[in-house]
């Protein structure tokens, strides 16, 4: 009978425990380094550029984490098909921050006043998934990797 209390009693509370033990513990160290992107979406346009007022959009780049909540710089390539379509590249930095649950948001600055929102959700260190969360923006899903071969010191999870 005493083993069957000790039991039952050892049960409850490995039960009890269990959701703690895989509970997320993501921080901003949790992104550290240079990951690689690229996304698809519709950016919104003017009636006089098409009539439904979106076009297709297409984008891929790298992005840098310092682990410490700041992006510390960004390339990306665009592609478009407005009046004048084509591709166009550019840079940007930035700020994130990673709460204990695993999600987050960023902002990015291309260094000419433009600023655009991200929510983000942190899978695990080499993996981001993105969508802009701008009011009349475009609406695009990223998904970010790490690139390979990069060491892995100080990264939290």
């Amino acid at each position: 009978m005493t083993k069957r209390r000790i039991f039952t009693i050892v049960t409850l509370l490995v039960i009890a425990a269990a959701p703690n033990l895989y509970a997320a513990h993501c921080s901003n160290a949790s992104l550290h380094g240079t990951y690689a992107y690229s996304s698809q979406g519709f950016a919104e346009v003017t009636p006089d550029i098409n009539a439904t007022g979106f076009v297709p959009w297409a984008q891929s780049g790298l992005i840098v984490y310092d682990g410490k909540g700041n992006i510390t710089s960004g390339t990306f390539t665009a592609s478009t098909t407005t009046a004048n379509g084509g591709s166009f590249r550019g840079t940007f930095t930035g700020t994130y921050a990673v709460n204990r649950d695993c999600t987050g948001a960023a902002a990015t600055n291309l260094g000419d006043g433009t600023i655009s929102n991200f929510d983000l959700l942190v899978e695990r260190p080499e993996k981001v998934i993105v969508i802009n969360t701008d009011p009349g923006g475009f609406m695009s899903i990223f998904t970010v990797r790490k690139i390979m071969g990069e060491k892995d010191e100080g990264e939290g999870r």
